[in-house]
This record gives structure tokens, C-alpha cells and sequence, in this order.
């Protein structure tokens, strides 16, 4: 039995060593870097593990997503499913932004009021303030930081003002202390407090039907509007089409009652008009045609919108014949006024012209012939 044992165990190790080397073969086809690492001290020998294989060493700053097996390296092997994120639940319907600019409303009239309080304003002073305030947030800004005074509020308060000229209402109330902030902000907006031709502003808006264009305020020389010829029997020139029409329209009403209406002199452009202007400065000294002829950027002839009715001479006395009678009662009817007002020197800048007619619509047009005020009177008093 013993000797039995012994072959038995000899067969075992035999049939063992067989299959080792059955086995080897396919043991040398598995690539460097499957299986079990090697021990920590050999690491540095590992071969690095072939791109798009396993993870990636941990060392690389790689999201944790990219750090999987890659699908086009691996055909075989499906990518992991992405996950949608969670959209977020839907807040309640007092997070709307209708309510977070309500709330940012009553927060700004809180800030209004507490600035406004215990300066002795009357209660449609801090009214109306409160509203401004709320609406221009960087006059409250200001308030807060301590640049506006007490008279600078009592200015604002006035539906006319414009906070760009506070500095120059105080500096107009320095100089005229019997007038009332009222009259303060009114003579300022006129451009009383400066010379004509002195502080010169470009208008922005010179297609505006309600531009205004003076000795304070130019257009610029490039400017020309849209045109439309009077057309034959209305006389020479051109005119904006709005302005066009309602002078035809005008017209005709006049010729029916007997009246003839024909336009002299229309539009012009910044050159005509520097022609004209030069031509008056061969026989007279500039002061004294600044009364009667505008600087180039400075005629209302070149808006289109402008023109001299019948006569631009001051000899003919247009202001006795019928047809001056007839426009005081029925310009403003057609969108027309009566420009430069006798009287009213000081504010225009102009003689009276009794023949000058201006378009700005039918509403401005009643409001200042029926007031006899001028358009820069007109404007002065409109709210901010």
C-alpha cells in the first residue's frame, strides 16, 4: 500500500505540471497592466495602462465622469446611462417678479419718506417728491448721500423742473431773490439766466414735429427733413409733408372766405440761411440782425416745418390786412402759430414777425394762441 502511494502522489504531481503547461500560453496573452498591480515599491515600473482602458491614474484632475471606460474604445461595452438632474419645483406664485418689483417699490417709497420727513415740506410737496423719487432713483441716491438740498427739493416738487438745472435755478434764485421758485424754474427754462447764442445745444430729435430750434437750440448743419413741394397756387417752396398739406388745407379754407394765403419763403437749408445771414451782415452790425435773421443751425426755416406767409417784409405791415386777421382766429385750427409774438423780444430773441408761422399741431397750437404765449413759453410750463 505504500509503495501504491507514493506512484499515486507521483502521477498527481505529473498531471499538475501537464496542465501548467497547457496553461502557460494563454497566460502570456493577457496585456501588461490586467489583473493585480504590482507591489507598492515596483510601481514606478507598472506600464502604463493603454489610453480609453479601466480607470485613469488618480492623479489627473479629470471629472469623475470622463474617468470610465470610453464607449468608442470599447465598442462592446454600452456607456453608462446620463443622469438628468431634477428640475427644480416651481416656487410659490408670490416669487413672480411683479411682486419682487412691488415689494422693491414699497421699500424705495420707505427710503422717499424717511429722507423727506422733518424737512418742513407741505404734504403735496413730499407727495409729489415721493413719486420722483421712486422714478428716479439717482435723485433719491443723492438725497440719501446729502447733494440735495432742502431748495433743491422744493424746486423738484414742481411738476416743470428738470434736476439738470437745479445749479442753475439756485444760482437764478441767488440773483433774484424776490422771485418765487415757481418764477425760478420757469425763467431758467426759458434760457433766461443765458445769453443768446451763448450756451448753443444741438438738438437729437430734429425730425420731432415739436423740435424746438432757437438762438439756445441749433440743428445740425447736415440736417434736412423730408420734403413736399406747396405745389401751384400756394406758393414757392417746400415744406415737412405734414406741414405741406395743412398749409394747403389752410389755405383753401381762407380762400373761401375771401383770403389769400401763399408762401414766400419755406424751407431753407443751413447753407441758404448762412448766405442770408451774411448778406444782411454786408449793410448792418451783427446786433442788429440778430433781431431779425437767424444764425445758420438756428432758423426754424430749415425744419421744414416753418415758412412766411405773403410777405417777410416788415414796410408791408401785414399785421393790418385781412389775412393776419384771418390766421389769429384760424391757424391754430390747422396746426399753425404765430411764432415770434410782439412783446415777447426778450424771450424769442425777435422782432415781431407777423408773417412767421410755425407747424406744431393742432393741440400746442390752440393752447398758445389762445394764451398768446410763445413755444418756448409753452415748453417751459410742460412737466418734466
Amino acid at each position: 500500500m505504500h509503495n501504491f502511494a507514493i506512484k499515486r502522489g507521483i502521477w498527481g504531481l505529473m498531471a499538475a505540471g501537464l496542465c501548467l503547461l497547457t496553461l502557460a500560453p494563454s497566460m502570456a496573452a493577457i496585456p501588461k497592466g490586467y489583473g493585480l498591480g504590482p507591489e507598492p515599491d515596483s510601481a514606478a515600473r507598472m506600464d502604463p495602462i493603454p489610453k480609453g482602458y479601466g480607470f485613469r491614474p488618480s492623479t489627473e484632475e479629470t471629472p469623475v465622469t470622463e474617468r470610465f471606460l470610453r464607449p468608442e474604445v470599447c465598442p462592446e461595452i454600452q456607456p453608462l446611462p446620463q443622469l438628468e438632474e431634477e428640475a427644480p419645483a416651481a416656487g410659490p406664485a408670490e416669487t413672480t417678479d411683479t411682486v419682487l418689483v412691488s415689494a422693491t417699490e414699497q421699500q424705495l417709497k420707505e427710503r422717499a419718506a424717511s429722507q423727506l420727513r422733518g424737512r418742513g415740506l407741505t404734504k403735496e410737496q413730499n407727495e409729489v417728491l415721493s413719486l420722483r423719487l421712486v422714478s428716479e432713483t439717482t435723485l433719491l441716491v443723492l438725497l440719501e448721500e446729502g447733494e440735495l438740498t432742502t431748495a433743491d427739493l422744493i424746486y423738484l416738487a414742481l411738476p416743470n423742473s428738470r434736476a439738470a438745472l437745479l445749479d442753475r435755478y439756485n444760482a437764478w434764485a441767488a440773483d433774484h431773490p424776490a422771485d418765487a421758485p415757481a418764477e425760478v424754474v420757469r425763467q431758467v427754462n426759458l434760457d433766461r439766466d443765458v445769453s443768446f447764442y451763448e450756451n448753443i445745444q444741438i438738438v437729437t430729435d430734429p425730425d420731432s414735429l415739436t423740435v424746438l430750434v432757437n438762438k439756445n437750440h441749433a440743428l445740425p448743419s447736415d440736417y434736412v427733413p423730408q420734403l413736399e413741394t406747396l405745389g401751384s397756387g400756394y406758393g414757392s417752396g417746400s415744406l415737412r409733408p405734414e406741414a405741406a398739406q395743412a398749409f394747403r388745407a389752410m389755405a383753401d379754407a381762407a380762400r373761401k372766405d375771401g383770403v389769400s394765403l401763399r408762401g414766400v419763403s419755406a424751407y431753407r437749408s443751413f447753407q441758404t440761411q448762412r448766405s442770408v445771414y451774411n448778406r444782411y451782415l454786408y449793410y448792418n452790425s451783427q446786433a442788429v440782425v440778430d433781431t431779425f435773421s437767424a444764425r445758420p443751425g438756428s432758423s426754424e426755416h430749415q425744419t421744414g416745418l416753418a415758412l412766411d406767409i405773403n410777405t417777410a417784409n416788415v414796410q408791408a405791415h401785414f399785421e393790418t390786412t385781412p389775412a393776419y386777421d384771418w390766421l389769429q382766429k384760424h391757424c391754430a385750427e390747422y396746426g399753425f402759430m404765430l411764432r415770434y409774438l410782439q412783446g415777447k423780444e426778450d424771450i424769442t430773441g425777435y422782432r415781431f414777425e407777423p408773417w412767421h408761422y410755425r407747424y406744431v399741431g393742432t393741440e400746442i397750437a390752440k393752447t398758445c394762441m389762445e394764451r398768446g404765449i410763445t413755444y418756448e413759453e409753452y415748453l417751459a410750463l410742460q412737466s418734466n
